[in-house]
């Protein structure tokens, strides 16, 4: 596994923001330091300033991707720099339901129960989130926690069960 994963449909304003930042103020500071470190950009409907972004070092657009698991299981992060938005990420339950671990903002895990060094590394800005990333690529140790967090919480937090629980409780309160 090796590179970084953004994955957002670029018809929703705020994943062509998250993915511009990242190309322009996250990735950069990760490549002084590990230029080898790559983006790939995923997601159907790229504007012409995130096509553009292939034309750069180390990023590549590949667009609409009908079965994402290939690309989920080949990289080493999925990265979320979301700066606005609402409700649970799908993106982000994803990577974590595949065993990708995930670097986001507090905005990309809003209402999702994740913690910041156990299931997700979080940052609101553009230096801690390359830090982020930086601290971890390496730490195997840490990337397996991360795993193993992410898919604990997808388990308690997203599971089939959980929503049956959801739903009965919600069901029985309507009787």
């Amino acid at each position: 596994r090796d590179g970084l994963l953004f994955v957002g449909g670029f018809r929703h304003p705020p994943n062509v923001d998250a993915a511009l930042w990242l190309a322009d103020e996250i990735l950069p500071r990760i490549r002084e330091r590990r230029p080898e470190i790559t983006l790939s950009l995923v997601g159907s409907e790229a504007p012409p300033e995130i096509a553009g972004l292939a034309e750069r070092p180390g990023i590549r657009v590949l667009g609409f991707v009908p079965d994402l698991e290939p690309v989920i299981d080949s990289h080493r992060f999925s990265v979320a720099p979301l700066r606005y938005g609402a409700g649970v990420k799908g993106k982000i339950n994803q990577a974590l339901a595949h065993g990708l671990p995930v670097v986001a903002t507090r905005c990309a895990v809003e209402g999702m129960g994740l913690t910041h060094g156990i299931d997700a590394l979080v940052a609101d800005d553009a230096q801690g989130l390359a830090e982020a990333i930086l601290a971890a690529y390496d730490d195997g140790a840490l990337w397996q926690r991360l795993v193993d967090g992410g898919l604990a919480n997808t388990e308690r937090e997203f599971s089939p069960e959980r929503a049956r629980t959801t739903l009965r409780s919600i069901f029985n309160q309507l009787r």
